[in-house]
């Protein structure tokens, strides 16, 4: 059924490819020549027989489900955006393409329509006339990365914040953090000459920061409620007893609900205190 719907409906579609504009730009968007680049690039993908026929492909094979035809990339991309919940959902959908994206550079192409916006948002934090290369340029070519890196095993989290996340993290913070990392050679006497300050980290600031990154990132509420729970009382024998429950059952939630906050914030995540922000 999808693939005579599909057929039939691509027909009527105008002849002028300026006429068919993508849902994902915005009129007051700023451009760069990369991203005039990428929507000429989505309307000629759009109009390619050969696209449609390895969409096709996916949907008999079983390797992506619709739960209606779609005429044309942008109505595909918009069954990724949240909806009512219908089966499959729109988060469903958006991981069988983030799967069919490590064979196929199609789906790939997709994905990155579909978080475009939240990468170019994302992407404005890092402008600044020192930059020899457009941030939004850079966190493109990171998207790209993050979608291939992606995995599906692990990440349980709402898909697209999670690679919008991701690439504003490999794009602009990675490399930065790694240096910081790095060790510094210096004079023996160093340390003794130029003492530390006297800085102590404010935990309660950095769980908060955490907290604010996984809420975006997916990790369900009562994940995270638990842990605020236990932040409060400091013990998870207090929060057993104020809950009812034993205090064996809120330590294996408390090693659930971490596992799924760091699952969900990456494996490079390690700024407890960063307070992330991710639009989509």
């Amino acid at each position: 059924m999808f693939a005579t719907m599909t057929t039939s409906t691509r027909t009527a579609a105008p002849s002028d490819p300026v006429s068919r504009r993508t849902s994902t730009r915005s009129p007051h968007r700023r451009s760069t020549p990369l991203l005039d680049e990428l929507d000429r690039e989505w309307i000629r993908l759009d109009r390619r027989p050969s696209t449609w026929r390895v969409i096709r492909s996916w949907t008999e094979q079983g390797a992506l489900t619709l739960p209606a035809p779609v005429a044309d990339l942008d109505e595909l991309v918009a069954l990724t955006q949240p909806t009512s919940g219908e089966r499959p959902t729109h988060d469903e959908i958006l991981r069988d393409l983030v799967g069919l994206a490590s064979i196929d550079a199609i789906a790939g192409r997709i994905v990155l329509q579909r978080i475009l916006p939240g990468v170019i948002s994302g992407a404005r934090r890092w402008m600044s006339r020192d930059r020899a290369t457009d941030p939004i340029d850079v966190a493109i070519g990171a998207a790209w990365l993050a979608i291939r890196g992606f995995d599906l095993e692990r990440r349980h989290c709402a898909v697209a914040p999670a690679l919008v996340a991701d690439s504003l993290w490999i794009g602009f913070r990675r490399d930065a953090r790694r240096k910081a990392d790095q060790e510094l050679s210096m004079a023996s006497d160093v340390l003794s000459t130029h003492p530390a300050p006297d800085r102590r980290l404010d935990p309660t600031t950095a769980i908060a920061g955490t907290l604010r990154a996984a809420h975006r990132a997916g990790v369900p509420a009562t994940d995270l409620e638990l842990v605020r729970h236990l932040v409060r009382t400091g013990s998870p024998s207090v929060t057993a007893t104020e809950r009812g429950v034993s205090p064996r059952t809120i330590r294996n939630h408390r090693d659930t609900a971490t596992a799924r906050i760091r699952s969900a914030l990456g494996a490079d995540w390690s700024d407890w205190a960063d307070p992330l922000t991710v639009v989509t």
